[in-house]
């Protein structure tokens, strides 16, 4: 399998990730559907049958319904947004009816914040359409979703994010226009932020700086890479979402001739390498990416020809014990970007070439 064929495979894996959220969605539906507190209907006197049989008709008549008051009550978001999960027909249906998602936003917008969260989960599932309903929904309601990153209400932030990864999964104008919003600098932040009981996004937040980072790296602009380079340090191996670390400073170009690294910069790169390698990975995509990755950009950072950036890896000792570590994985996805590294450290001039390469088991 060579690496395109790898990267493709965990695209699609991601893409299956981000949308696995419909079915516990639907299980949590169901469960509190008779619960007043949970959506403040007073009772729901039809059975949840009913709602899994919604068709494009009643999307029509829900949206008309929400045009006519020009306000949404829980319940008709509720009911939108079990009619999103059935197909692509309910939110193509509704995205089509002019001044729909409009009403939508005024809730996401408003001041009740159980409104807020109804508005922001209707918009998670509307966003599992095609990428033309991405476009409009970034366009009427991306600021929003956005500026609720920073804030602290735990259910509205992560349908905040879920939403967010399904409009950069499949719109590339969409992804274009959020980069616009800061997006980035606020993802990083939930991305490398303490694990308590009060932050719990790192995952999340990291499948969408992979997103950016696979279909709109090109767009990233040179002030929000500027803050991942000062923000390095933040992301520990052992964090949630670290998987995905090396493949997002790889594809955004953060270590490359034109940006300058500090020595503590490029001293927490190497730090994650080097950690990575002490603890157990597996083959699956999360612990392929991490090496993969790993090694490119240490390559790269190897290729500035700055040995003062080289942190531990500086002692030829822990370069050969992480280079045999490596070569005893046996992985012909790996072989070139091993040699390549190999090649950039001996350019350095720090140790014997020869002495070196004796040190090195390289496994046919």
């Amino acid at each position: 399998m060579d690496s395109q064929t790898t990267i493709r495979n965990e695209d699609s894996m991601l893409r299956l990730k981000i949308r696995s959220y419909a079915k516990e969605q639907r299980q949590i539906f169901r469960t509190n559907a008779t619960d007043a507190l949970r959506f403040g209907l007073g009772q729901i006197k039809s059975e949840i049958s009913e709602l899994e049989n919604l068709s494009a008709k009643d999307v029509c008549g829900l949206a008309a319904r929400i045009k006519r008051r020009k306000h949404a009550t829980s319940e008709d978001m509720y009911r939108l947004s079990h009619a999103f999960l059935q197909g692509n027909e309910n939110i193509n249906t509704f995205s089509g009816i002019p001044g729909a998602i409009q009403v939508l936003v005024k809730e996401l917008s408003g001041p009740n914040m159980q409104r807020q969260i109804d508005a922001a989960e209707c918009f998670c599932n509307l966003s599992l359409g095609d990428g033309h309903v991405s476009e409009k929904i970034t366009a009427l309601a991306g600021s929003y979703l956005v500026t609720y990153l920073d804030g602290k209400e735990e259910r509205l932030k992560r349908s905040c994010l879920w939403t967010l990864a399904n409009m950069l999964a499949t719109c590339e104008k969409a992804a274009k226009t959020l980069l616009q919003m800061q997006i980035v600098p606020k993802l990083w932040k939930l991305y490398t932020a303490p694990t308590d009981d009060l932050n719990r996004f790192q995952d999340d937040a990291g499948i969408c700086l992979y997103l950016i980072a696979t279909h709109a790296a090109c767009t990233v602009s040179a002030v929000d890479r500027r803050y991942i380079v000062e923000h390095l340090h933040e992301k520990l191996p052992t964090d949630p979402g670290s998987d995905y670390y090396m493949y997002i400073i790889y594809q955004l170009n953060i270590v490359c001739s034109e940006e300058d690294l500090s020595v503590q910069q490029a001293e927490s790169l190497v730090n994650f390498f080097v950690g990575n390698l002490k603890t157990d990975w597996d083959s699956s995509a999360g612990g392929s990416m991490r090496i993969y990755y790993g090694v490119r950009v240490m390559a790269n950072l190897l290729a500035k020809g700055d040995p003062k950036l080289l942190g531990c890896l500086a002692e030829p000792e822990n370069f050969v014990n992480a280079l045999n570590r490596l070569f005893a994985l046996q992985d012909s996805n790996l072989r070139y970007d091993l040699m390549r590294l190999l090649k950039n450290f001996l350019s350095l001039n720090i140790v014997d070439s020869n002495l070196l390469l004796e040190q090195l088991k390289v496994y046919a």
